[in-house]
């Protein structure tokens, strides 16, 4: 059921209360980052005409190019593309799809897109509804009413906690002869090339400790996921309590084929690191009802802070795209991406490209039980890295 409409504060709260202004920094150096470009001097992959894109993100057949070519257009248009968003969230019939444009519209014209996130926050679609509330909340710098007041969780698996990502981005490829070309990555895209991401905690540890989870379909003929885990570590900075910032890096040693396609041949062994900083909001104890009985239910229910509310954050990381392979597929597809090393002997002259963006999650109901499902989504992995398929369930 959802709930009362979303109060207001006077007084910023969440994440942009406590972003940096700009106006500290005078220094042009300072602008520079480690994964965003100070400027677009990159030719861009998607060669479709404005109008093209806008004609494509309501006409495709499937989500994930209707999607694609939204993001497309918005990375084009920015603040102007917010009334096709708005027609897109109106028109979209896939939900994930729909939910992920409200973020788009957020990332396209921030405080502008508050009215667009609103008329949302009671759509039919209770996921839909929730994510709106949670975007509302930080393009207004106010505090979000969630559509649940129910969390459920199950005593099995590694983890108090997984939420499913939606991620956003870049990949950056140097083409020979050609040069830098920058690719725009939607939520689907990114999931069908690099895999659906699944953030898993516990609560004792979440200020250090961090697994990611990368689901990956369509490698196998028998229609099984391949799945990778990478354990994050790091450290976490508190603000106001129920907010906290974390820094993170995952380094460990992967499979790597030299072929080019993920489980293709025989694969080698490179050192991967990734880089991840997020914003969390922690639920304080009894904004919730807890469904569930065991150590773990517990353990949420009596904690201070028990579970994450709702997280955003970036992502950097060097890959090695095969160029071939998506030309003669017609476009980027899953195993043509591989996360690699520039300084490895094998991976290191196949890096040509990096990935770097934003992602999004929150608390939901990931099983239509109309309450939120804390851990039912599985993690396949345990926190040392390791997977545990049968564990997971």
């Amino acid at each position: 059921m959802i709930n009362e409409t979303t109060r207001t504060t006077s007084t910023p709260i969440g994440i942009a209360a406590h972003v940096s202004s700009t106006e500290r920094f005078h220094d042009p150096v300072e602008h520079l980052d480690f994964a965003r470009p100070m400027a677009e001097n990159y030719l861009p992959y998607d060669s479709r005409s404005e109008a093209e894109l806008r004609t494509a993100a309501f006409e495709k057949e499937t989500a994930l190019e209707r999607e694609r070519a939204l993001w497309e257009l918005a990375d084009r248009q920015g603040a102007g593309a917010l009334p096709a968003i708005r027609d897109y969230v109106d028109r979209e019939p896939d939900g994930l799809a729909r939910s992920g444009a409200l973020w788009l519209g957020l990332k396209s014209a921030g405080a502008q897109s508050a009215g667009l996130l609103e008329s949302h926050r009671d759509d039919d679609d209770p996921e839909v509804a929730d994510w709106a509330r949670v975007l509302y909340a930080d393009a207004t710098a106010t505090a979000p009413n969630r559509v649940y007041g129910v969390a459920e969780v199950e005593e099995t698996g590694n983890f108090d906690q997984t939420v499913p990502l939606i991620i956003s981005g870049y990949t950056t490829v140097v083409f020979p002869e050609l040069g830098a070309v920058r690719v725009v990555l939607s939520p689907k895209w990114f999931d069908s090339i690099m895999g659906r991401v699944l953030a898993s905690t516990n609560v004792r540890n979440f200020q250090t400790d961090l697994t990611i989870e990368k689901m990956l379909e369509g490698l196998h003929d028998d229609g099984t996921p391949h799945y990778e885990i990478y354990p994050f570590r790091g450290f976490s900075v508190e603000y106001d309590k129920k907010y906290w910032e974390h820094n993170y890096l995952s380094q460990t040693l992967r499979d790597f084929y030299p072929s080019g396609v993920v489980e293709q041949g025989e694969a080698v062994q490179v050192p991967i690191s990734l880089e991840r900083i997020a914003f969390t909001e922690l639920a304080p104890k009894g904004t919730a009802e807890i469904l569930g009985q065991g150590e773990r239910a517990d353990r949420i229910r009596e904690a201070d802070f028990g579970f994450v509310q709702s997280v955003r954050g970036r992502y950097f990381g060097w890959a090695a795209v095969n160029l071939q392979a998506a030309v003669e597929a017609g476009r980027v597809t899953a195993g043509h991406v591989q996360l690699s090393n520039p300084t490895d002997p094998v991976s290191g002259p196949m890096t040509n490209a990096k990935l770097f963006g934003t992602f999004r999650g929150k608390s939901g109901d990931y099983l239509g039980k109309g309450h939120m499902t804390l851990n039912h989504v599985k993690c396949h992995g345990k926190a040392d890295g390791t997977t545990d398929v049968v564990g997971g369930r």
